[in-house]
């Protein structure tokens, strides 16, 4: 059985890793600093520029700037997603018809759901301000600045990880749907 009730065939340590990283957002962050921790020491170590510093100006606004669009549009996409889901996960079933699927979902399942997707969202959008700031910050200045540029890519890197989170409740609440 999965977290949501849906049989999952896969079995043995992997699922059990799988389990942790879904039941615990937070260490997103973490595992996003350690990252970026050792990119920052791989380049230290080696004696090349921290992060993005040598790269060209234009280069390094472009994708900050995308960086921030993709975020921003994004959260939206998930937003929209978490309306979707409260009409989905609200809706029940005409009197006299038999329970719907994601009727049978307790209370606690409905609750880690909407958290998934939920705890997405600040991410993202902390992502849009520090990217947005990162380009400022730098300006058309020939080196960039380490620290905005790491705290952008923990925030990407964490949000990369919160997306996957989301894709999977998606195809679960899918899964339920049609059971």
């Amino acid at each position: 059985m999965s977290l949501y009730g849906v049989d999952v065939e896969r079995t043995g340590r992997r699922r059990t890793l799988w389990r942790w990283f879904l039941l615990h957002p937070s260490a997103d962050f973490g595992w996003a600093a350690l990252v970026v921790l050792i990119w920052l020491g791989i380049g230290l170590l080696s004696h090349q520029p921290l992060m993005l510093e040598s790269v060209d100006p234009g280069a390094r606004r472009t994708l900050f700037q995308t960086l921030a669009t993709l975020a921003g549009a994004t959260a939206g996409l998930t937003l929209t997603s978490v309306s979707m889901l409260i009409n989905v996960l609200g809706k029940k079933a005409a009197p006299g018809q038999r329970e719907l699927p994601l009727e049978k979902l307790s209370a606690t399942h409905r609750r880690q759901i909407g958290e998934v997707f939920l705890f997405a969202i600040p991410g993202l959008g902390l992502l849009v301000v520090a990217a947005l700031a990162t380009v400022v910050l730098e300006g058309d200045a020939v080196t960039g600045l380490w620290i905005p540029e790491a705290l952008a890519f923990v925030l990407t890197f964490a949000s990369v990880l919160a997306l996957l989170r989301v894709a999977w409740a998606l195809r679960r609440v899918l899964a339920i749907a049609t059971a």
